[in-house]
């Protein structure tokens, strides 16, 4: 029996990527897990389809995990800062305290032609440093992952009475064909997919159309061929449940298997990525994140301060979909004065000095699957002001301060009660360190091997799985 881990998706995703958001690096890191628990073993294997998606191509992991290990670890010097606040809106000239004065029917065309000039003064500034940068000596970017490595065992796979087929990553967004699946049950193999999450399915508006549709052909045609639906969290499996029974799909055998989501911290301390007082969100800038609540929360705090003053509230990840309203009031709000920081994808070095250094962190999302990033945080040390919703309360357990996304009042008076009485921080991290007990991708791994019947290879004591600096930045 050999159980085969397709990572078509991880071999995608980094053809346009050089850091994981959480359902790539849950991928990565179980597979990479699974391959240092069955070293020597030919019990696990790792393949790819072709492009007519008709036939398994057997992939050389190691070659793989360094390539993407490789661009993922490119990141600035411990000591490089992170970018500081914009600075605050200059004070306006007579000229515009004179137009103010004018009739709507004046002012209103004129303020338009001028924010119209401040947004093409940008777009040429931003042109004009993208010809600079071109035309400076940069080093050429890394060749695509997807050229397999030149190795003999890169040929095709034929499957045995009793393999597995494992799909940990988006299965969804590169769907397998029926005839495909006919194959893989003619051949006595058993099939097995992740249940990251359920948005798509719940959720559309926090959705691209396309992800709507293939997610929902997805959830159709190719879960209720599985032998085996793994779920990220109780949450995740209660909520496929019940996708599955409103469409009256024959519910899969299902097992729970929660990720390793973080390993040991760096104990080195790095470089304070910014001088003054910050509380850090780490997360793909995304609707269903929050990030439009929390800018409302810092826009409150700012009108009634707390004690001892605002800190900056630092977003770290990526830009998504649906987020260019956000965006602009951000810029529109000239970023609450400097008070929200926005740090695009950060390296891991980056993103490492902001967790050691902040306050504590903050997660409000509406819906979660797991919430890598409050695992993270906990594996820092540092405590989170976390939403109650979904999954989140899986993640965190007993070390996280609660609150109702949907409530911002609430939100509002545990972030403010945290900022005025830093002893009640203090008091959560002690409890973090005397309490928690960091996660590892090896018990993911082990546990998946386990369940599909590999116990053998798991026989001896699980190797920790080193996990940090790598970060999800977009989770």
């Amino acid at each position: 029996m050999t159980i085969w881990f397709d990572v078509e998706d991880l071999i995608r995703f980094f053809q346009s990527a050089k850091r994981p958001t959480g359902i790539q690096r849950f991928s990565f890191e179980a597979c990479a897990a699974a391959a240092q628990l069955a070293a020597g073993s030919k019990e696990v294997g790792f393949c790819r389809r072709n492009d007519l998606g008709t036939r398994l191509l057997r992939v050389d992991f190691p070659a793989l995990e360094a390539r993407i290990r490789a661009m993922s670890d490119q990141s600035s010097p411990a000591s490089e800062p992170i970018p500081g606040p914009p600075p605050p809106p200059a004070r306006p000239s007579r000229l515009f305290a004179a137009a103010r004065q004018l009739p709507p029917a004046y002012r209103l065309p004129l303020g338009e032609l001028y924010r119209a000039g401040i947004t093409g003064g940008r777009a040429v500034k931003a042109l004009a440093r993208a010809g600079l940068s071109a035309l400076r000596s940069a080093p050429p970017p890394p060749k695509p992952i997807t050229e397999p490595p030149a190795a003999p065992d890169s040929g095709p796979i034929t499957l045995q009475p009793g393999d597995w087929l494992i799909n940990l990553g988006a299965s969804w967004e590169r769907p397998y064909s029926t005839a495909f699946l006919n194959h893989l049950a003619s051949a006595g193999a058993s099939f097995g997919l992740f249940a990251h999450d359920m948005i798509p399915d719940l959720f559309p508006e926090w959705c691209t159309h396309s992800m709507v549709r293939d997610f929902s052909a997805w959830l159709d045609e190719t879960v209720p061929r599985a032998d085996r639906v793994f779920a990220i969290s109780t949450h995740t499996l209660k909520d496929l449940k019940s996708c599955l029974e409103r469409r009256n799909r024959t519910v899969p055998l299902r097992t729970l298997l929660p990720p390793g989501g973080s390993g040991n911290a760096p104990t080195a301390l790095l470089p304070r990525p910014l001088a003054q007082p910050y509380i850090l969100m780490v997360g793909t800038i995304e609707a269903r994140k929050n990030h439009g609540g929390m800018l409302r929360v810092w826009r409150q705090l700012l009108n009634t301060p707390p004690a001892g003053g605002v800190p900056t509230l630092v977003f770290a990840g990526k830009a998504g979909w649906l987020t260019a309203d956000l965006m602009q009031q951000l810029e529109n709000a000239s970023h609450l004065g400097g008070k929200i920081l926005f740090v695009d994808q950060p390296s891991e070095t980056q993103l490492a000095a902001l967790y050691q250094h902040c306050l504590f962190t903050l997660y409000p999302s509406l819906y979660e699957g797991w919430g890598l990033p409050v695992t993270e945080s906990l594996c820092f040390g540092k405590p989170v002001a976390a939403s109650n919703s979904s999954a989140i309360p899986e993640a965190g357990g007993a070390f996280c301060c609660y609150f109702d996304p949907d409530n911002l009042a609430d939100a509002h008076e545990k972030i403010r009660t945290w900022i005025e009485q830093p002893e009640l921080v203090a008091a959560a991290a002690a409890r973090i360190a005397a309490q928690f007990t960091p996660p590892h991708w090896a018990d993911t791994a082990s546990a998946l091997l386990q369940d599909c019947g590999a116990g053998q290879i798991i026989a001896a004591p699980a190797p920790e799985a080193q996990l940090f600096p790598r970060l999800a930045a977009g989770d």
